[in-house]
């Protein structure tokens, strides 16, 4: 399942996370913890709940997010990790 991943809020700060149907999956959002400062909220029920929620990058939240769901995630509307 391929991802589309939205930054919303102040630049750097959240990003909203869709499936290409448009079915929210859920949200990452920077933290100001210094060794994972990047935290997945996955929206309950959807097919990220249940998995690791805190990333040192946020490419390294995207990428568990391939992971778990076998697709690409895309990044839009914003700069890449």
């Amino acid at each position: 399942m391929d991802v589309v991943v939205n930054p919303i809020g102040p630049p750097d700060t959240e990003w909203t996370l869709y499936d290409r149907l448009g079915r929210h999956l859920g949200m990452i959002r920077r933290t100001a913890w210094s060794d994972t400062p990047f935290t997945i909220l996955p929206e309950r029920g959807s097919r990220l709940d249940g998995m690791a929620v805190l990333h040192p990058s946020l490419e390294a939240a995207l990428t568990a997010i391939e992971q778990r769901l076998g697709g690409t995630c895309e990044l839009v509307g914003g700069s890449e990790p």
